[in-house]
């Protein structure tokens, strides 16, 4: 009797497991990084089922992390996007024998590679946070609306996740991103500052600072904003480019010898840029150029804009700059 109770308690047991091994959904966890192997946070990552549509969406987390739980056995697309690099896909596939009842987890890493101008993109953020639920959900719809182009719905649940997590970085960081994108320039300026309170190590708010006071041509506060975005991250090109930049506009409006070392050090800036870049940023060349003709080397001028011309044979200023040349070339003559 008591070896049947056993066989009873054996069998109900076993039938429990098994209907919890049939249960079972599978999962796909994965981690968006960069070719040098720093995480992507906000990348926009699509579940695709069978080469059809989306089924599902999140985004990347601060260090670079997602996930998608529940799954079927099948064959799955994770496709990943984020403004400036080029939109990367990975198939993964869950085996479907009747001899793997249990959940399986795919681990998956896929790199983002910059686009060919992506050196101009704002520097990416990345700072942990413990975000409370509400927060993080309103965050990433927010994140899904600005991919959409939905700016105003987009700051509303910025605000939203504002309001359950007061601390919340990357919420006033996006935001200021977006004041800044649409013209608030000064409610900009009043997140990223609430942003810094929150985190001062983050080379991407001095940036956005420096963009907002370059827009402002108040170019000698730009150029310490980008230098301190240099000194946090010194191997970010856009920073050292844009630097360039603000100290090319301060030495047109001087002369004698801050006019030649801002030039001079506007030079240095944009060399490093470009070496950063894989000589990839062609803008460079362009601000080359600017260089060469205020010092009155316009065969060097020529030779940049012809480059930057060869580099980008579709660029929209195209016209303008082969006007630049021929005039250039009628001066020399």
């Amino acid at each position: 009797m008591i070896n049947r109770r056993r066989w009873f308690s054996a069998l109900a047991l076993a039938l429990v497991l098994a209907a919890a091994a049939s249960a079972q959904r599978s999962m796909i966890r994965g981690k968006v990084r960069t070719p040098g192997g720093s995480p992507v946070n906000n990348a926009i990552v699509e579940l695709r089922i069978g080469g059809s549509g989306m089924i599902s969406q999140t985004v990347t987390r601060n260090d670079g992390d997602f996930a998608f739980t529940s799954l079927e056995p099948a064959e799955y697309e994770v496709a990943v996007a984020m403004a400036g690099y080029e939109p990367a896909a990975q198939a993964v596939r869950f085996e479907n024998s009747e001899g793997m009842k249990f959940m399986q987890v795919v681990n998956v890493e896929i790199i983002l590679r910059p686009k060919a101008d992506a050196a101009l993109a704002l520097p990416a953020t990345l700072f942990a946070q413990d975000v409370p639920k509400a927060a993080r959900a309103a965050y990433e719809k927010a994140i899904t609306k600005l991919r959409d182009g939905k700016s105003a719905e987009a700051v509303e649940l910025l605000h939203t996740a504002i309001a359950e997590f007061s601390d919340y970085f990357d919420a006033h960081f996006v935001l200021g991103q977006e004041m800044f994108r649409t013209g608030r320039d000064n409610e900009a300026l009043e997140e990223l500052e609430r942003a810094r309170q929150i985190n001062d190590r983050q080379d991407a708010i001095y940036h956005l600072f420096g963009l907002i006071m370059f827009k402002q041509k108040k170019y000698a506060l730009a150029q310490r904003a980008f230098r301190e975005a240099e000194t946090l991250k010194p191997n970010n090109p856009a920073s050292h480019f844009h630097r360039g930049m603000a100290l090319i506009e301060l030495a047109i409006r001087e002369s004698g010898e801050p006019r030649d070392s801002d030039f001079n050090e506007a030079e240095h800036e944009l060399d490093r840029a470009w070496e950063l870049s894989n000589q990839h940023m062609n803008e460079v060349r362009l601000q080359r150029a600017r260089i060469h003709e205020r010092r009155g080397n316009k065969e060097a001028a020529v030779r940049e804009l012809e480059a930057y011309l060869k580099a980008e044979p579709e660029a929209k200023n195209a016209a303008a700059i082969k006007e630049a040349i021929a005039k250039m070339r009628n001066t020399k003559k």
